[in-house]
């Protein structure tokens, strides 16, 4: 969907060779869609020349992870210009129109004064709420995406607004230089994709970033990120970690005092492993009349490995069986009556005999013998896996022909 959009009013070019100062010079807009390989640095320099002085627009897209997830070094390139794309997730902590948590609707994440005014203008979905500020009646879709860190030279475009995890952290950076070199950064490369592309508010922030890139007469001042509200980059504990340690109940201990080591309220002896038990079970065989035998090591077959378990966050949609491919069934062997195929096949034998040579018109051995089988498939003489001989089958008629004999002759 993105390319047929970028193809109206675009021409759009794909290259995988190494990057090279005559190829981007003819390009307007260069995209880093998802770098998945580490630039050298011939490749940074030609980049650097492409912006600072060829003022050339350049569009760098990522994901959730950052460069630890996709193998690459684009950081090195854009920390000179003040940006950088941070190796974490973007979570939206309840649900709203998307399933998967990181599937993320962000509500006022759009902090430039320019750029929330043009969109509001827009025939785009506005979501109504009692707030004096109309910048958080826009709210666009951010799928699995990641925050950055930008500073100066560079500005704020997009934040994870005030419901989205971690709050108010840059998600676009844009840079600017005084040539027309444009840098913009957005940590998540899926806000494009064709089932995100669909939604309005996706598809106005796509044509207004490139009209942005594009350099047709958009420019912004420090007006524009005076109220842009930052919050701190903070690491959230390992929830996975503390959920497998052991918990006090605390409702469990109110009216009772509380030792001063915690570690005491823990019974350890519930886990412990001790032989005392042993001789009891070893006088219980005695008392059965079982034989007593030490268990023995018995070694395990992994025929199949088992995928690693992975939690659900919905239900699984389950495929359709696709239907029969009617194209590969002879629909007149299939639907035909058995006189007309016999006639079918009858014909396609004499068809043979006039199609060879005159000295040899004759059917070989195997010939007769699959026109015998097949004549016998279609009555029903035989049974459809039944492989017989010909000559079987020939005695087979023949001796129902000798047996209606004597009834037509009364």
């Amino acid at each position: 969907m993105l390319h047929r959009k970028l193809k109206a009013n675009w021409n759009v070019e794909q290259s995988d060779a190494e990057l090279q100062k005559g190829h981007l010079s003819r390009a307007k807009i260069f995209v880093l869609a998802g770098p998945q390989d580490r630039f050298t640095e011939d490749e940074f320099e030609v980049l650097k020349h492409y912006v600072e002085v060829d003022g050339g627009s350049l569009l760098v897209l990522l994901g959730e992870g950052g460069e630890q997830e996709f193998n690459t070094n684009v950081n090195f390139f854009l920390e000179q210009y003040g940006i950088y794309i941070n190796g974490d997730n973007v979570v939206r902590p309840h649900y709203y129109k998307n399933f998967h948590p990181k599937e993320c609707i962000v509500g006022g994440g759009v902090v430039c004064e320019s750029m929330w005014r043009h969109l509001i203008k827009l025939d785009i979905e506005k979501v109504d709420y009692d707030f004096s500020d109309e910048k958080y009646k826009i709210h666009f879709q951010y799928p699995y995406g990641a925050t950055l860190n930008v500073s100066e030279p560079a500005n704020v475009l997009l934040t994870t607004g005030p419901v989205v995890y971690p709050f108010n952290r840059p998600l676009a950076g844009y840079y600017t230089n005084g040539k027309g070199g444009k840098i913009l950064a957005i940590g998540s490369g899926y806000i494009w994709h064709d089932k995100y592309l669909q939604d309005k508010t996706n598809d106005a922030m796509l044509e207004y970033i490139l009209k942005l890139l594009g350099g047709d007469g958009i420019s912004y001042t420090h007006l524009d990120f005076n109220d842009v509200e930052l919050s701190d980059n903070k690491h959230f504990t390992d929830l996975a970690f503390l959920a497998d340690m052991p918990k006090a109940c605390l409702i469990d201990s109110i009216g009772t005092e509380m030792p001063t080591d915690f570690k005491q309220m823990f019974d350890m002896e519930m886990c412990a492993l001790s032989n005392r038990l042993l001789k009891d079970v070893i006088d219980t065989y005695e008392q059965l009349h079982v034989k007593y035998e030490p268990l023995r090591i018995i070694k395990p077959q992994f025929e199949i490995p088992l995928p690693n378990l992975q939690l659900a966050t919905f239900p699984p949609i389950f495929s359709e069986p696709p239907a029969p491919p009617l194209e590969l069934y002879d629909l007149d062997e299939t639907f035909s009556g058995a006189r007309s195929q016999l006639a079918h096949m009858t014909g396609q034998c004499l068809q043979a005999l006039q199609s060879k040579e005159p000295a040899r018109r004759s059917l070989n051995q195997r010939e007769l013998e699959n026109y015998v089988k097949e004549c016998a498939r279609i009555t029903a003489i035989v049974e459809e896996q039944q492989d017989m001989p010909a000559r079987e089958i020939l005695n087979i008629v023949a001796r129902q022909i000798v047996s209606y004999r004597p009834y037509a002759e009364d």
